[in-house]
């Protein structure tokens, strides 16, 4: 069903969709035990078009399946403890990490398959919204392990526990990733406060790379 249904709208426009989705349900269902449960389910679906949309990158195929088989494994494994052991971390340990550097490999993976294609349509401008998405969610993951291994690394607004926090650092990755800077939350450690400025940095050099390459895509396609 998936598979359909990236056929129809294309590799990378389902999986936009799939995050966006999880981008506007993580604050509104993040304070439920159902909730967390439901995102749990939906990150492992999304974890599913993940692997669907990178199918036909080779190269990587396997070591896709591999580490999105195991990442999705920890997931399943953070489900059930939702059942069994709804305050407890220790899955958390194994599960940010993981993901941090999955998420990194996949956005390496999609921009090198963007900036080599012979042409530009609407599924890799997709592709590049995912990028950038996926920029702003590993730095959240980032935030979340340093706060989980070091606590008190950010000032709160209010405090809470890990997931309370998660969906805190969430807002705050996408606000410093588009330099917006509020300031309603803040790092405190030097740590935090490094990567919080090195995210800012990628933020702009992102969007000013993407645009270099796709003007640079849509000259290579005219002249062909």
């Amino acid at each position: 069903m998936i598979r359909k249904l990236a056929e129809k709208t294309g590799k990378y426009s389902l999986l936009l969709i799939c995050i966006l989705i999880a981008l506007i349900l993580y604050p509104v269902l993040e304070n439920t035990h159902i909730g967390n449960v439901a995102l749990h389910f939906w990150c492992i679906v999304t974890m599913l078009s993940l692997a669907l949309s990178l199918q036909d990158q080779q190269r990587h195929k396997h070591y896709i399946l591999i580490a999105g088989g195991f990442l999705t494994l920890l997931l399943i494994a953070a489900l059930i403890s939702q059942f069994l052991n709804p305050t407890s971390t220790l899955i958390y340990h194994f599960i940010l990490p993981s993901s941090i550097l999955f998420f990194s490999y996949i956005i390496w993976i999609i921009l090198a398959s963007i900036f080599r294609g012979k042409k530009l349509g609407g599924d890799e401008l997709c592709g590049s919204i995912v990028s950038y998405l996926l920029l702003g969610i590993t730095w959240a993951l980032l935030y979340s392990y340093i706060e989980l291994i070091a606590p008190n690394s950010f000032s709160f607004v209010s405090e809470g526990n890990i997931q309370t926090k998660g969906s805190a650092l969430f807002y705050y990755s996408f606000v410093t990733l588009t330099t917006l800077g509020y300031g309603d939350i803040l790092p405190v450690s030097q740590f935090a406060r490094m990567v919080t400025y090195l995210e800012a940095v990628t933020g702009v050099m992102y969007t000013a790379i993407l645009v270099a390459g796709l003007v640079g895509n849509i000259g290579k396609s005219k002249k062909n």
